[in-house]
């Protein structure tokens, strides 16, 4: 393998990634941004609801993520992420994005439970980073 590139395995609720030849991955983790680069130290964080940066060898991609966690195997040169979801930001559909963010206003009104405030908070939370990369992000 290329000295220069890692593996990334992006895990989620509803599908297994395996990509090659990855050249970094930028991402907002609870301590701050982190870039994790190529044979970096065994390392394990939380992933914020965030844009997260892919760089392959010949492109850069953005991604919208839910949330989740990253870590860095050292002996594997691979970088697991483990994300509630994940879209490419020319994915996104700004109509769509929009509407969940009304729909997660209303319940965020009417939640009646902790539980309830803290899904309904996420969920606009989710929307709101959607729209936002679409716009900041033009791919």
């Amino acid at each position: 393998m290329n000295s220069n590139v890692m593996k990334l395995r992006i895990v989620t609720p509803y599908k297994v990634i395996d990509l090659e030849n990855v050249k970094s991955v930028n991402a907002l983790t609870d301590l701050g941004e982190v870039e994790i680069l190529p044979f970096h130290c065994s390392y394990l964080a939380n992933i914020e609801i965030s844009v997260l940066t892919i760089k392959f060898l010949d492109k850069e991609k953005h991604y919208a993520v839910g949330g989740g966690a990253l870590h860095f195997i050292e002996e594997e040169n691979t970088l697991v992420l483990i994300l509630n979801s994940i879209i490419p930001v020319q994915d996104i559909d700004v109509a769509k994005a929009k509407k969940k963010q009304i729909e997660a206003e209303a319940k965020l009104k009417r939640a009646s439970s902790i539980l309830e405030h803290r899904k309904a908070e996420v969920s606009l939370r989710t929307s709101l980073l959607e729209i936002n990369a679409k716009n900041n992000f033009k791919e």
